[in-house]
């Protein structure tokens, strides 16, 4: 005989009612374990696209710097990718100005996040942030090298501009002229022709002519057939005008 023959009636109606409640709260506790793992599997598969999409190239190492997984980010550019097992920095990437491997390491002992704004590899520029993490770090980098060029010509124009604003406020100032001979006095005190100070001071390129006043003094003859010339050039026109 089992312990249930010595049950009576109303006991193994307890027990029942006991057993039922168990297999809901059984029940209850399945169906949330069950919606907890398809949370986890939904964000997991969320993680998994945010780093796998990102735009922004990252390689994930472990605490001796060897790759564990990369993004997509780089393939499409055609670019060589990270392998599995390479040591970052040493067996990929390691031609940077500066020993990234050393600060990698240092990062994941030290536990401290680096950031490289602007850190010249090859003919490129580029922005890396490595983030340690307990199973070693998170190291993401950005080609930033159309930025830096247009920044670079940004400044290179605004030192033009700024060369250029200087010259003409030099031209706008007071030169001491001489009355005589019309040379200009520079900085330095020594005096020179108006178109070799003008060229040393702007970006003017000088041709030489005469006035007609100049013309007339010093050659008179020249003059006064350049008159006559006018003269029946004006009376051409008033005749084909009429």
């Amino acid at each position: 005989m089992t312990d249930i023959d010595n049950y009576s009636r109303p006991d193994l109606i307890k027990e029942i009612k006991t057993l039922r409640k168990r297999v809901t709260e059984l029940e209850k506790l399945e169906s949330a374990n069950k919606q907890h793992l398809q949370d986890l599997a939904e964000k997991e598969a969320f993680n998994f696209a945010l780093f796998q999409f990102n735009p922004v190239f990252t390689v994930v190492v472990d605490t001796d710097g060897r790759v564990i997984k990369s993004n997509y980010a780089k393939r499409a550019s055609g670019d060589r990718i990270p392998e599995i097992g390479n040591i970052m920095y040493k067996d990929y990437a390691s031609n940077h100005e500066i020993n990234m491997y050393d600060e990698l390491m240092d990062a994941i002992k030290s536990n401290q996040i680096k950031h490289f704004n602007e850190l010249r590899y090859k003919n490129k520029y580029l922005s890396i942030t490595i983030a340690p993490f307990s199973k070693g770090a998170i190291i993401t980098s950005q080609d930033i090298t159309e930025r830096k060029i247009a920044e670079n010509d940004r400044i290179h124009l605004i030192n033009e501009l700024q060369n250029a604003l200087n010259e003409v406020e030099t031209l706008r100032g007071l030169l001491p002229i001489c009355a005589g001979c019309k040379k200009i006095r520079d900085d330095q005190g020594y005096w020179n022709h108006i178109e070799i100070y003008l060229s040393k001071h702007s970006h003017l390129d000088f041709t030489h002519t005469l006035c007609p006043d100049c013309i007339k003094h010093f050659y008179p003859e020249y003059y006064e057939q350049m008159q006559l010339i006018k003269s029946r050039s004006a009376q051409d026109d008033s005749q084909k005008g009429n």
